[in-house]
């Protein structure tokens, strides 16, 4: 994200700047905005998660990106080392593996850039989005596949009664 925000930074001085219309106020306070879904996750965020990639300097990193709304999680690669997130390499490709009750058909999960046709994609910027509780693989050259899974978030319960079936009347 550290490539678009001097263009970010520009365009909510802009924003900031330009004259109320019509008697309106503005809404949403521009000192402290709500990053967007999907944005990249703070050093210090304690929800983020990783998977190991066996013989491999890089790990799967997941994290909520704002997407509870959506039952999704966002994910990328990660290089724990250097402490920055990375584009995919070439070589490694994420499949979803279906299993019942899941509306998936085993194919490949692409980026969001992807998905947008973008080209170029700067470097550490690209993520995926993907269904909480989706079973995936991950296919690299010459290696094993490794199977993930995207975690589920609790749910808060409210109390209620459960309708039960009872025998046809006659």
């Amino acid at each position: 994200m550290a490539a678009f925000q001097p263009l970010r930074k520009q365009i909510v001085l802009r924003y900031d700047a330009a004259p109320l219309r019509n008697g309106r106020k503005r809404v949403l306070p521009r000192s402290n905005p709500t990053p967007p879904p999907g944005a990249k996750p703070l050093p210090n965020d304690k929800n983020i998660q990783h998977y190991p990639i066996p013989n491999s300097p890089l790990v799967i990193r997941i994290w909520d990106g704002g997407m509870e709304q959506y039952g999704q999680y966002c994910l990328d690669f990660f290089d724990p080392v250097n402490d920055i997130a990375v584009n995919g390499p070439d070589d490694y490709k994420i499949w979803h593996n279906p299993y019942p009750g899941q509306l998936t058909y085993g194919e490949q999960l692409v980026s969001w850039e992807a998905a947008m046709h973008v080209t170029t994609v700067p470097a550490g910027e690209e993520r995926y989005g993907v269904q909480e509780g989706s079973w995936l693989v991950l296919t690299r050259s010459n290696a094993i596949p490794l199977g993930f899974q995207i975690p589920c978030r609790r749910r808060s319960m409210v109390r209620m009664d459960f309708a039960e079936p009872h025998a046809a009347i006659p």
